[in-house]
């Protein structure tokens, strides 16, 4: 396995592992806290993705110019989390 695809798949294990623990989903009313920790995977999965292609990708300035796919990846990462 390469070492981009060990990120992708640790980054996923954070989340399974307690990155985003069920009693928090409850806590904030989520309707399938279990639903809901999927989408928090699936997430994790495409920042770190993009994060192997462009290791500077989460740092950069809403200005700076980059390919637009990338910042389209966030955005499904983002709107993933807020399901």
């Amino acid at each position: 396995m390469t070492d981009r695809a060990q990120k992708v798949i640790d980054a996923a294990h954070r989340v399974v592992d307690g990155g985003v623990p069920l009693g928090k989903l409850i806590r904030e009313g989520k309707k399938n806290p279990m639903i809901t920790k999927t989408y928090y995977e699936y997430a994790a999965v495409l920042r770190a993705a993009v994060e192997c292609v462009y290791p500077d990708a989460l740092e950069q300035s809403p200005g700076t110019t980059f390919i637009s796919w990338k910042r389209e990846l966030l955005e499904i990462a983002n709107e993933l989390e807020d399901l």
